[in-house]
């Protein structure tokens, strides 16, 4: 899937304003992923069906397979979001 394939669900992150691809589960909930491929850590496949970017989550031995086969994989977008703080603190 070449980057010009997901350009209808890049978007910005509503947190961080980081981009991201909005897709969805397969137990239809959005999962926000980096646009880029994370070779290293992905565990996310990315398929087009219907119109909607469906994400499947794989689990570390799927990945290493995936990788294994040329797969490019996704890292999820939560753990890299860092949202600016707006002079809040932690109480």
């Amino acid at each position: 899937m070449s980057p010009a394939d997901l350009a209808p669900w890049r978007a910005a992150c509503p947190a961080c304003g980081a981009p991201v691809l909005w897709s969805e589960t397969t137990a239809g909930k959005p999962l926000p992923v980096n646009p880029e491929p994370a070779p290293e850590r992905g565990t996310v496949a990315l398929s087009v069906h219907g119109g909607q970017l469906l994400a499947g989550v794989l689990r570390r031995n799927q990945a290493a397979g995936a990788r294994d086969h040329g797969r490019p994989l996704y890292a999820a977008h939560a753990p890299d979001c860092v949202p600016p703080r707006h002079g809040r603190t932690r109480r």
